[in-house]
């Protein structure tokens, strides 16, 4: 054999090898899924992200036809169960339910991480999104933010919140600074237990969720001024956003998300989008989230990964502009 035969057959004998090395991986691609697949979530059992995530593993399961173990993670302000998905391999069989805390609001904040949220993780598909609403108690007597402002005044008043470096926290912060008014942040262990102590007139205002603070309006105990929303929530058709109430720019959306291991095939992760926005555009989906004060935007998994991103470096800048740190 010359030794151009020799070179020829060499090359035919490489592309063979390369060959067979990428079609286990492609079959099992096309395979997929064909175990059952780990969903690690955000916070405790029972927890909101929690009851989400076994909403949607109810209705993604079936259409994967593979169970989904859901595989509760607390801790360290959610880090412990982001840093569970960059342990495991980028093969479709891990996924992860969560993402403000851990991914955007603590390490963002100054929270010390062992991942990158950048690079560590592939967005998949937007999960829950909501918005804080501000609210007053009896102490302020505010009807509206103009209200609100003028009562405030030059003094200083208290904002509660639902703990340090929270989207509250956040919240309170920035009616302060675009009101141009003094007001205290006050960290509680929950939006909720703010809530309740603006009501009994502890404190004078609260930035909370519609699930923290819907059984104290409802009531009467406490006055919605204004949602940090592009749009006024369904639940609060008769509540302003910021913009409309004369404050804008303060928007400051929540949300949830599924996230795998940087590394899994693209294709995979188009059929997990897939059947993810399927799941929420079901009426009993759409509708339950609705009735929990939440809102839904239907996004491609490329402008879901470009929402995530620009979320990341959105906070970022909100700590350091305003000094809001994990330890101030």
């Amino acid at each position: 054999m010359n030794r151009r035969s020799t070179l020829a057959a060499l090359a035919l004998a490489g592309a063979i090898g390369a060959a067979g090395a990428l079609a286990p991986a492609a079959n099992a691609q096309q395979d997929y899924p064909n175990k059952p697949i780990k969903l690690i979530v955000d916070g405790p059992a029972g927890g909101i992200n929690d009851i989400w995530a076994r909403r949607y593993a109810n209705q993604i399961g079936p259409a994967l036809k593979q169970t989904l173990v859901v595989e509760n993670r607390t801790g360290a302000s959610g880090s412990l169960s982001a840093e569970a998905l960059t342990q495991a391999a980028p093969d479709g069989y891990t996924m992860y339910y969560g993402g403000m805390n851990p991914l955007v609001l603590y390490p963002g904040a100054g929270g010390k991480v062992r991942y990158d949220p950048v690079k560590d993780f592939l967005p998949i598909a937007l999960g829950t999104m909501g918005f804080p609403t501000l609210v007053a108690g009896p102490t302020l007597g505010a009807k509206s933010i103009a209200e609100a402002i003028a009562k405030v005044g030059s003094t200083e008043r208290t904002c509660g919140t639902g703990g340090n470096a929270s989207v509250g926290h956040f919240a309170c912060v920035q009616f302060a600074r675009a009101g141009k008014v003094k007001l205290l942040a006050v960290p509680y262990k929950a939006g909720a237990l703010a809530a309740t102590d603006v009501a009994a007139g502890q404190i004078d205002l609260a930035a909370g969720f519609y699930s923290e603070i819907e059984a104290l309006t409802s009531a009467g105990r406490l006055v919605p001024l204004a949602v940090y929303g592009p749009q006024r929530l369904p639940k609060f058709p008769n509540v302003p956003t910021m913009a409309e109430a004369g404050l804008p720019g303060i928007e400051l959306p929540s949300f949830s998300g599924f996230f795998v291991p940087a590394g899994t095939p693209m294709p995979i992760v188009a059929r997990l989008h897939t059947e993810l926005l399927a799941a929420m555009k079901k009426p009993e989906m759409a509708d339950t989230l609705a009735n929990a004060g939440g809102v839904y935007q239907v996004m491609t998994q490329e402008a879901f990964a470009n929402f995530y991103r620009g979320e990341i470096a959105k906070w970022k800048k909100l700590s350091a502009d305003t000094g809001i740190r994990v330890d101030p």
